[in-house]
Order: structure tokens, then sequence, then C-alpha cells
């Protein structure tokens, strides 16, 4: 082993224990393994505690440990965490504000063209009323031109 080979984690020594690595990454494992003074070691305990684990019998508790551990909390007497109310931050409130504005401008904006554009249109038919014969007296313009010429 070379000064400049550093060692590797320990969980890649972990996934050689568990034969969790590719082939070409657990060759040049193995490889320094055997001429590390520092990782093989680590890789005996590996293989220990694997072999240790393995042993241990499967135990399946009989009793529900979340019901014992909330009888203990409530005879304890500690308050009960109460959940904290949502409080909005400006940056949460922004997006529903931005879209707001947004449709009420929208909306303005559509509003005034049709206002706007029954007007453009109307104002065409009223000059073309003027075209005919004078209106008689009493009766009410259709436009201001077509009242008299001066527009008055």
């Amino acid at each position: 082993m070379s000064s400049a080979e550093k060692c590797p984690r320990t969980e890649e020594i972990s996934a050689l224990v568990d034969d969790e690595l590719a082939e070409p990454a657990r060759v040049a494992l193995d490889a320094h393994v055997a001429g590390c003074v520092i990782c093989a070691p680590v890789l005996t305990e590996f293989r220990q505690l694997r072999t240790t684990f393995a042993a241990l019998p499967d135990v399946t508790p009989n009793v529900d440990f979340a019901f014992l551990v909330d009888r203990r909390i409530a005879a304890a007497g500690l308050p009960t965490p109460q959940p904290k109310p949502q409080r909005w931050r400006w940056w949460q409130l922004a997006p529903a504000t931005l879209g707001g504005a947004l449709s009420l401008s929208l909306g303005v904006y559509l509003g005034g063209t049709l206002m706007l554009g029954s007007q453009v249109i109307a104002q065409p038919a009223a000059l073309q009323m003027a075209a005919f014969a004078a209106i008689p007296p009493g009766a009410l313009c259709p436009a201001l031109q077509a009242c008299n010429s001066m527009g008055r």
C-alpha cells in the first residue's frame, strides 16, 4: 500500500461486509484491506458484529409500547404539546396577493374595454344619424354634432 492511498470510509467497509458493493469496488477494497493495518481490524470487527447479530433470536414484542409511553407521559403530569397556530409569512401570502391584484386589474381592464368599446361603436351610429334631415325642435339629439353644425 502506498502512502498516497487513502483508507476508505467505514461505510464502504460495512457495505463490503453486507455484500452491497459492485464487483470492481469489492475487489479493490479487498486488496486495500489486505495490506492496510488500519482497515483490517475494522473489517474483522464488522464481520464479528454481523455474525453476532445474525445469531440473535428474532423477538416480537407482545406489548404496545406506544400506549405505555403515552400513559407514563400522562402520569408524569407533563403538559402535552399543543400545535402552534398557522402563522402566515409574507412570502406565503405574496402569490395569493399577486394573483388577486392581477385578477382585479384584468377585470378592470376588460370592463373598461367593454365600456369604451360600447362608446366607440355607438359614436359612429350617432354621427350617421346626423346625415339625415334636420331634427325637429324638442327632439333629443343622438350626438352633439347632430343638433347643429357648430357642435353646440
